[in-house]
C-alpha cells in the first residue's frame, strides 16, 4: 500500500500504537507533548496525503469558544510546528457540528454552509478547500480537534474518516488515562 493513494504505509505502525509509544516517551521525559503531537500530525499527513494536519484545542463556553493551535505538520514544506492559530467561535455551525457528531467531513468548504462564518477568516486566507476534523475530549466535552486539510476540493474516503476518527479516539483515551492521574505526567500539549 502507498501513501499517495490515502491507504496507510504497510511498514508505518497504526494509530493507537504509534501514540502509545509516543506517550511512553513523553512520560518517560525523552520528547514533549508537543514533539510528540508534530509526529502523530507528520503521520497523519503520510497516511492520508492530505496537505496539512492540525491539533486544536478548543476552550470556553458555547458560544464563546476558541480553537487554539496546538501543533501542526505542513506538508508542502515538510516541516511540523508549534501552534500560533486562534479562532473564536463565529456562528457555531462548525464546532456545534463537531460537538454533536464527533466529525466534520467537507469535500468543498468554499460551498459549506455551515462553513460560512469562518470563510473569510480561515478558509480563504489558509486555502482550506476540503477538510476532514475529528473531536477528542471526554464526558460530554470537546477537548480539541485534529483537523485535515487539501487545497482543492477532495472526497474524503470512509477509511480516511475511520482512520482520523480512531487517532481522536487514542487521543481521548490517553488523555483521560492522564487525567486519572491527576495530570501528573503533563506536560502540555495534545496529550494534557
Amino acid at each position: 500500500m502507498s501513501a499517495n493513494n490515502g491507504e496507510l504505509v504497510a511498514a508505518s505502525p497504526n494509530c493507537h500504537v504509534l501514540m502509545r509509544d509516543l506517550a511512553h516517551e513523553v512520560d518517560a521525559g525523552r520528547l514533549t507533548d508537543l514533539e510528540a503531537a508534530c509526529k502523530v500530525a507528520e503521520y497523519i499527513h503520510k497516511a492520508l496525503n492530505c496537505v496539512h494536519v492540525t491539533f486544536w484545542s478548543v476552550s470556553g463556553r458555547v458560544g464563546e469558544r476558541v480553537m487554539r493551535s496546538v501543533a501542526a505538520y505542513d506538508g508542502v514544506k515538510g516541516v511540523a510546528t508549534a501552534g500560533t492559530a486562534a479562532f473564536p467561535e463565529s456562528d457555531g455551525g462548525f464546532l456545534g457540528a463537531i460537538a454533536r457528531d464527533g466529525c466534520y467531513v467537507c469535500s468543498d468548504t468554499f460551498a459549506d454552509p455551515a462553513l460560512s462564518g469562518v470563510k473569510e477568516t480561515m478558509l480563504v486566507p489558509y486555502n482550506i478547500r476540503a477538510l476532514l476534523s475529528a473531536s477528542y475530549g471526554g464526558q460530554g466535552d470537546v477537548w480539541g480537534i485534529v483537523t485535515c486539510t487539501n487545497v482543492v476540493q477532495r472526497q474524503w474516503r470512509s477509511s480516511e474518516v475511520t482512520l482520523l476518527r480512531k487517532c481522536a479516539a487514542e487521543i481521548s483515551t490517553l488523555r483521560a488515562h492522564r487525567r486519572s492521574l491527576g495530570n501528573s505526567l503533563s506536560t502540555g500539549g495534545f496529550l494534557k
